[in-house]
């Protein structure tokens, strides 16, 4: 197996365990599924990173990846905080922080496989 297929199929890996860990957040299904499926893409993260560099092409993959995936980060960690206190300061409901700050990694994370599979998908479109 060389290192451009182990990146591909850790990817599909990672996206695997992406959708398994949300699965965890429907209220029938049990919450321990989260941190199997958390882990699965954690893992897969950095078996991507170590192969990274197969070739030109997994090396755009993860460039596309990474870039969503701080571009993310950056607007979600300034301005989800920002639009929940013009929000509360419109309302009147200035109780406490509603949106929890571990969620910045959960959709960093989401926005790393959604860039590296949209990069994927529409090629250099």
């Amino acid at each position: 197996m060389n290192k451009a297929s182990i990146f591909m199929n850790a990817s599909w890996v990672g996206l695997i365990g992406l959708a398994i860990g949300g699965l965890s957040l429907i209220p029938a299904v049990s919450s321990a599924l989260a941190f199997p499926g958390m882990i699965l893409a954690v893992l897969s993260g950095f078996a991507m990173l170590a192969t990274r560099n197969a070739d030109e092409y997994t090396l755009a993959l993860w460039t596309a990846g990474a870039s969503v995936a701080f571009a993310t980060m950056l607007i979600i960690f300034i301005g989800l905080p920002a639009a929940e206190g013009i929000y509360d300061g419109a309302t009147g409901a200035e109780r406490r922080q509603d949106i929890p700050a571990s969620i910045v990694p959960i959709l960093t994370i989401l926005a790393f496989y959604a860039g590296l599979f949209a990069k994927r998908l529409l090629g250099d479109a």
